[in-house]
């Protein structure tokens, strides 16, 4: 399997849309609190920090374009989180989205193989 490694910024998610009220966002807000109490998560580890992510390192497959793993990196550089690993399935290894599709959708950068291994090593959770 040959694998390309990449780099992009995460997305806002966590924000309001603009026309969004702060009372709809707080109501959206509680309703996604409640169900994820009741509904066991994909990523049980990580779930509260994804939205403190910065942006996203991801090994891909070059022939099928499928993300392999990931790895969550903070503001300040910290790794948050890698993905799959325990009993955590992954935020973008788990999605439809290939590797054509992030170059699409996202500011991707290349990285290399070691670069994000450092990264992978450095989380031991």
């Amino acid at each position: 399997m040959q694998t390309i490694y990449i780099q992009f910024d995460a997305p806002q998610d966590g924000l309001p849309p603009a026309t969004d009220s702060r009372i709809k966002h707080a109501a959206k807000k509680i309703v996604v609190n409640l169900l994820s109490k009741l509904i066991p998560g994909a990523n049980p580890d990580f779930e509260e920090d994804i939205e403190k992510v910065k942006y996203w390192l991801l090994e891909c497959d070059i022939e099928s374009g499928i993300p392999q793993r990931e790895i969550g990196v903070d503001e300040q550089g910290r790794v948050l989180m890698k993905m799959p690993w325990k009993d955590n399935y992954g935020y973008r290894t788990d999605n439809n989205l290939l590797l054509t599709g992030f170059k699409e959708h996202f500011n991707v950068s290349e990285i290399t193989k070691d670069s994000f291994e450092r990264a992978w090593d450095f989380l031991a959770k």
